[in-house]
């Protein structure tokens, strides 16, 4: 869609979007009578609206592929709300900068009127300290907003208090990225099954083809998968439960220290980061890698029609075969005083409706190959983005990562002083975990 069809199409969104929130703005009794609501809308319509300036803080800023996108979206409306100015302070999600950033803006009271951030342990502490309010609360007075997000992704997003705060775009998968053509030279099975991986690490060492790209020093996603392979849905949910470390915990992790020293990853693989990592298997230098759905926008035309993507291999019975890591880990928020500043409230409101409809979610999953969380079908897509997301509608469960669940803190202590001491037998996992849960709960 080019920006002129692109502008018409929200200008659409927009007029139904702003029909609705204008028969919203009165109490309860006139949203449910048409004559209230036609004069609501009128008068609306009618008065002319004060100059406003919001700011709105997001990932989508760099090489992340939605910038364009989101940049795009705020002109959009812009031109339709001429008395709104936004200020976009949006920058890159890549190190922990934006995330500190974000915290120390609303841990002292700077935060922005609109904030695309991290759901789960991120943002617990600014949900304690009630900088933000519940679409719950927000949908008692204006019901359209985020309407076009399914209910059971609203669900899934919930916080542990059982409230709405944030209306996520798109959700990641995670899953085995595998090259299915040098499957295909070497003669070899998909590896759906434990025995399956086994044999092809085997044949592919055999004809020095590095069978995992996998970075042991940062084995963010190699964690997330070998604990689900071990441990099943429930037991990966159990992040640290118990006074002793989970055995399908300790297993998992050993079982990274058994490929390791099976030569299944890359002789460098101890210093290699998640970047190189990719680019061993970009080369088509390593048969296999773990990774999001993210990393199909790294990947060239010619290489994805060579690539499939499966769950983890199962190394238990009590992993569903389907289950796979996933789901919504961020969205927009709504800063507290923002929405309670009489000044700012209509205009919040309208700018978080027009971000979160289904066109701006269709438009963002177009180019980042997510999950939509809005009924939308996303034409053009690369057939193995198609077999991506069948991938997660065939899903059992769909697991948060262990991440979600943890400080930051916690579990950098299972990446960078965990998993590369694990492989070479310098620690062992039960240590590691003892650590991470005690860094966990300070």
């Amino acid at each position: 869609m080019n920006k002129i069809s692109k502008v018409m199409a929200l200008l659409v969104v927009l007029t139904f979007v702003t029909g609705v929130f204008a028969g919203c703005a009165g109490e309860k009794e006139d949203v449910e009578t048409p004559a209230a609501t036609e004069k609501q809308i009128d008068d609306n319509t009618t008065k002319e609206a004060e100059p406003v300036t919001l700011r709105i803080s997001t990932m989508f800023g760099g090489t992340d592929p939605s910038t364009q996108v989101f940049e795009e979206q705020l002109v959009a409306f812009e031109e339709l709300h001429p008395h709104v100015t936004i200020k976009n302070e949006s920058m890159t999600s890549v190190g922990d900068e934006y995330r500190t950033k974000v915290k120390t803006d609303f841990a002292t009271g700077n935060e922005a009127d609109i904030t695309f951030f991290y759901n789960g342990a991120d943002v617990q502490g600014i949900i304690n300290s009630d900088k933000v309010i519940s679409y719950d609360e927000i949908n008692e007075k204006y019901p359209e907003v985020g309407k076009d997000i399914t209910d059971g992704v609203k669900d899934s997003v919930r916080e542990e208090d059982g409230k709405l705060y944030m209306m996520p775009l798109t959700g990641f998968y995670e899953g085995l990225f595998v090259n299915e053509a040098i499957f295909e030279q070497y003669g070899l099975e998909l590896p759906t099954t434990w025995e399956n991986l086994i044999t092809a690490i085997d044949v592919l060492k055999e004809n020095d083809i590095v069978p995992f790209a996998g970075p042991i020093a940062q084995s963010h996603y190699m964690i997330e998968h070998f604990v689900l392979s071990q441990a099943g849905a429930e037991g990966h949910k159990d992040v640290l439960a118990g006074d002793e470390p989970s055995a399908d915990w300790v297993a998992a992790f050993n079982n990274i220290k058994d490929l390791y020293e099976k030569e299944a990853f890359a002789k460098d693989a101890l210093t290699m980061d998640i970047e190189m990592a990719q680019n061993l298997f970009i080369q088509e230098k390593a048969a296999m890698i773990l990774e999001g759905s993210w990393f199909i926008g790294r990947c060239e035309d010619e290489l994805k029609d060579k690539m499939t993507v499966i769950p983890m291999a199962t190394a238990s019975d009590k992993m569903d075969p389907t289950s796979i890591i996933g789901g919504f880990s961020s969205g927009y928020y709504v800063s507290k005083s923002s929405y309670e500043d009489p000044a700012k409230q209509q205009a919040v409101i309208d700018l978080v409706s027009f971000l979160t409809s289904a066109e701006a979610i269709k438009d963002h999953a177009a180019v980042n190959g997510g999950s939509p969380a809005a009924k939308v079908v996303v034409e053009g897509l690369h057939p193995l983005f198609v077999e991506g997301h069948a991938m997660v509608a065939n899903a059992n469960t769909l697991n948060m990562p262990i991440d979600s669940r943890l400080t930051p803190e916690a579990f950098n202590i299972l990446v960078k002083d965990g998993i590369p001491f694990i492989v070479e037998g310098r620690k062992n996992p039960e240590e590691v975990l003892k650590a991470t849960k005690e860094k966990n709960e300070r």
